[in-house]
């Protein structure tokens, strides 16, 4: 559905399904593939308004992505993206913890993250995670690189693997913790809750006073643990948004 019937001339930057830049005069946007086994768009604004939007949703199409998505949206955020031709579509909780208090000492050992190769943490992502919402190379790359300073977490088995692995995103009064996966075969052994922590104490370390964080309503024990961790669910929402389909 196109919003302009004049044509927009845009153009675009790299080769699909990989990741993409798309500009017209000052506008600009980046999309990659969602992940290995959904093949939707992530579409990400840097600047522009709702027909740049239309525009980049629609040549994204063409480029053979299934639908488009956008980024975790305040409700402030959806107008533009609403006014493009995008409907809500998954409602994410945001959660906070406030760094002003104490936090409590790990059960297990968390370093950061020096050998472990990327595909070592993908496939514990893959495992612990239900296919819409896995990295592949791309989305956890971007969880990295989302701050000028990031670092990544883990816990190792007995041989040295790593089992489990957090990003914490620093800011500067706020950080934001950008994933907690443990693998399924050492679930329930409290090593989510000991990357929570650590985050929060590496994030406390780095100045900041809070972290912020997102997950779907639907993961409730991921809730209950960030909940007993202190976190306060907050009353705005975030939202996904998708074009097409």
């Amino acid at each position: 559905m196109a919003l302009a019937e004049t044509p927009f001339t845009l153009i675009h930057k790299g080769d699909w399904p990989g990741p993409t830049i798309l500009r017209r005069g000052w506008a600009r946007a980046t999309a990659r593939p969602w992940n290995d086994h959904i093949e939707d768009a992530s579409l990400r604004l840097i600047r522009g308004g709702s027909l740049f939007i239309n525009a980049c949703a629609l040549r994204l199409l063409e480029l053979g992505a299934d639908s488009v998505i956008s980024p975790p949206l305040p409700i402030g955020g959806r107008k533009p993206w609403m006014d493009s031709g995008f409907d809500e579509d998954v409602e994410l909780a945001l959660l906070r913890l406030d760094l002003n208090q104490p936090v409590p000492a790990p059960d297990h050992l968390v370093v950061e993250r020096t050998t472990e190769s990327i595909t070592g943490l993908l496939d514990i992502d893959r495992a612990a995670f239900d296919p819409f919402w896995r990295f592949d190379i791309h989305g956890i790359t971007e969880a990295m690189q989302a701050t000028t300073r990031s670092t990544v977490l883990v816990i190792r088995n007995s041989d040295g693997h790593s089992i489990g692995f957090a990003i914490i995103g620093y800011g500067n009064a706020i950080s934001y913790l950008q994933r907690v996966a443990v693998h399924p075969s050492w679930q329930g052994h409290g090593m989510g809750r000991s990357l929570v922590r650590v985050a929060a104490r590496k994030a406390r370390a780095h100045g900041s006073q809070a972290i912020l964080l997102n997950t779907q309503f639907d993961n409730t024990s991921a809730i209950s643990l960030y909940e007993s961790e202190g976190y306060e669910v907050l009353p705005e929402r975030l939202a996904l948004m998708r074009f097409g389909q």
